[in-house]
């Protein structure tokens, strides 16, 4: 009948619309090269930030960019690109980044890099502090993080967490808040440990599609 064929071509048509979807969802499966994205502390939810806002330079800190966690989701100082290790050739956009891979981050607004350095504490919980430093033209091998993932590939919605390269402490977050002027964004930090506050996931921001020729 005229109903029976018509049910059977938009059930053809539903399976294709399944199979594009699952190729899209594959095809952005991976964290890859060249991405600029937000990173979410996964234990309090709160969105790895940072501002023109800088650390004291006393009691030990650098005076350098803070680095927070910040609560509202909608900030745009919460976005980091995705870029090689110091001294890499640049990686190719849409490279999917093997677990253990070396990477720097960039802070999109202010151009610097996430950074630390085992000189500074930071501010309330005196572990290593965590910085935003340099420019696009300078960098240094403190600003290079190892991705430590499960699997073969650093995926979105999957936890992970940075280690310090250099350090060999974590990108870290506990339940210090700061006071003004920047009331209620929480301390980041490098911890020694691998412990739950040092997860992370990607959340919002713009994925570069995975390009199975480019190479990390």
């Amino acid at each position: 009948s005229v109903f029976l064929s018509m049910m059977t071509w938009l059930g053809y048509v539903l399976l294709a619309l399944v199979a594009v979807a699952g190729a899209q969802n594959q095809a952005f499966k991976y964290v890859t090269c060249g991405s600029t994205v937000k990173l979410r502390h996964v234990a309090s939810g709160s969105r790895l930030h940072s501002h023109e806002v800088k650390y004291g330079s006393g009691q030990g800190s650098s005076g350098q960019q803070s680095v927070t966690g910040m609560d509202d989701v909608a900030d745009s100082n919460s976005l980091w690109k995705i870029s090689q290790a110091y001294n890499r050739d640049a990686c190719l956009m849409g490279a999917r980044i093997p677990c253990g891979s070396k990477i720097r981050l960039q802070h999109v607004n202010t151009k610097t890099w996430l950074h630390s350095h085992d000189t500074y504490r930071s501010p309330l919980s005196h572990n290593q502090e965590v910085s935003a430093l340099g420019s696009p033209d300078s960098s240094d091998p403190n600003d290079n993080w190892t991705v430590e993932c499960s699997g073969s590939y650093w995926q979105r919605d999957a936890n992970f967490r940075l280690k310090h390269t250099a350090s060999g402490k974590y990108l870290h977050q506990t339940g210090h808040k700061y006071n003004r002027p920047i009331a209620g964004q929480r301390e980041v930090s490098a911890y020694s440990a691998p412990d739950n506050n040092n997860y992370w996931q990607t959340e919002e921001g713009l994925y570069i599609k995975f390009d199975k020729d480019a190479l990390f």
